[in-house]
């Protein structure tokens, strides 16, 4: 006999709260019957589990809510622990959303933990592939220093040259 599971949110936070990794991932896997307003909040507090597993399915998950979980994500860019703050940019590069382009920029420049500027990075091409022309526009407005907007094209040329190409005739008026 199947035991249902219980679509409730104290529940499932409770469970979050065990050591059981496996517990954890079973509850991540069946979120899609609770009503979305808990699913968000159980995603974010999933986002400051210490198991990576947990952080990084919860973080995929998320992207499911779209634009609307970006101003939430900003704030986590820029008080949350090391491991939340590489799990938003995880989420934040998969919707693409442009309003964090510069909560991502500001990780770039002044993060010292290198998994938080990997995923930093990977989120900074995701924005700009998504559309260059606003990207570009956007990091052009931020008035960065010569050397910072240097920086952030490195990161853009190392991984993708032709992008490169487009937003830096674009920002540098080439």
């Amino acid at each position: 006999m199947k035991i249902k599971f219980q679509q409730d949110r104290e529940t499932i936070l409770k469970i979050l709260e065990s050591a059981s990794i496996t517990r954890k991932l079973r509850i991540l896997d069946k979120l899609n019957g609770v009503n979305e307003k808990d699913s968000i909040k159980i995603l974010f507090k999933v986002l400051e589990d210490k198991s990576w597993c947990l952080r990084e399915k919860a973080a995929y998950k998320l992207v499911q809510y779209g634009k609307k979980v970006v101003p939430r994500l900003n704030r986590l860019l820029k008080k949350g622990y090391w491991f939340t703050r590489a799990s938003a940019c995880i989420t934040i590069g998969e919707i693409g959303d442009i309003r964090a382009l510069y909560s991502i920029v500001m990780l770039l420049l002044n993060d010292d933990n290198p998994t938080v500027i990997k995923e930093a990075s990977t989120a900074l091409v995701k924005i700009a592939q998504k559309n260059p022309s606003e990207f570009s526009t956007v990091l052009k407005e931020m008035t960065l220093e010569q050397n910072s907007l240097s920086r952030i094209l490195k990161i853009i040329e190392q991984r993708d040259a032709g992008l490169y190409q487009e937003i830096k005739s674009i920002v540098l008026d080439e």
